[in-house]
């Protein structure tokens, strides 16, 4: 997640590669193996009085800097909505990725929202979400109908949780690509666990 970059820069963040040569950071990051960039996109992270609420301050004009930055040096695009309760949300996403499109970013993959364990703009029940994740698929297939579609969670320690969220996601038949979910080693168990349950929701 690259998403607080153009704050670090701004700040006087410099990057050097291994060779104490300064670079842009992206070009470091591709040279080093790196395939994809992921940019958290909010919906208004500005105040009344246009100050940014900080942690990057990350708007689609934001996610037009990095993107196209990434897109330079050969990396794609996960571009990730953290959705709030200031959206319409078909149509918000389907103009923020016209405006990466037209950018020509290389948007390879799109989230729905981030850790939606039972939440999404507010709503808290299963068909409601499924409901307005709908519309975000909608908008990428019509936008970037290569690219994948995301789904997000967290607490991937609970199988039983996770079994959950992916049978209910294919009960109201979204249509997605990605089983996502976030990993912190301190909250969320061994790898072999990770693997584990998420195996367990690929083969449900």
């Amino acid at each position: 997640d690259a998403s607080i970059v153009p704050s670090l820069e701004a700040g006087g963040v410099r990057y050097y590669d291994f060779d104490g040569k300064e670079k842009d950071v992206f070009e470091i990051l591709s040279e080093n193996g790196i395939n994809y960039i992921r940019v958290r996109v909010w919906v208004d992270p500005y105040d009344g009085s246009g100050r940014g609420y900080g942690g990057g301050n990350c708007d689609i004009g934001t996610a037009l800097a990095i993107g196209k930055r990434a897109t330079r040096y050969g990396m794609k695009l996960l571009v990730d909505f953290h959705y709030s309760d200031f959206w319409a949300l078909n149509r918000y996403t389907t103009d923020c990725l016209q405006q990466l499109k037209d950018a020509k970013v290389d948007v390879g993959m799109v989230q729905l929202g981030n850790e939606t364990n039972g939440s999404l703009c507010g709503e808290t029940t299963w068909g409601n979400i499924c409901y307005l994740m709908e519309a975000g698929s909608r908008a990428v297939r019509a936008i970037f109908p290569e690219a994948l579609v995301a789904v997000h969670f967290t607490n991937p320690e609970n199988a039983d949780a996770m079994r959950f969220y992916a049978k209910t996601l294919d009960d109201f038949r979204l249509d997605y690509d990605v089983f996502a979910t976030s990993y912190y080693p301190y909250w969320h168990g061994t790898l072999e666990n990770l693997a584990a349950v998420l195996s367990q929701v690929a083969e449900a």
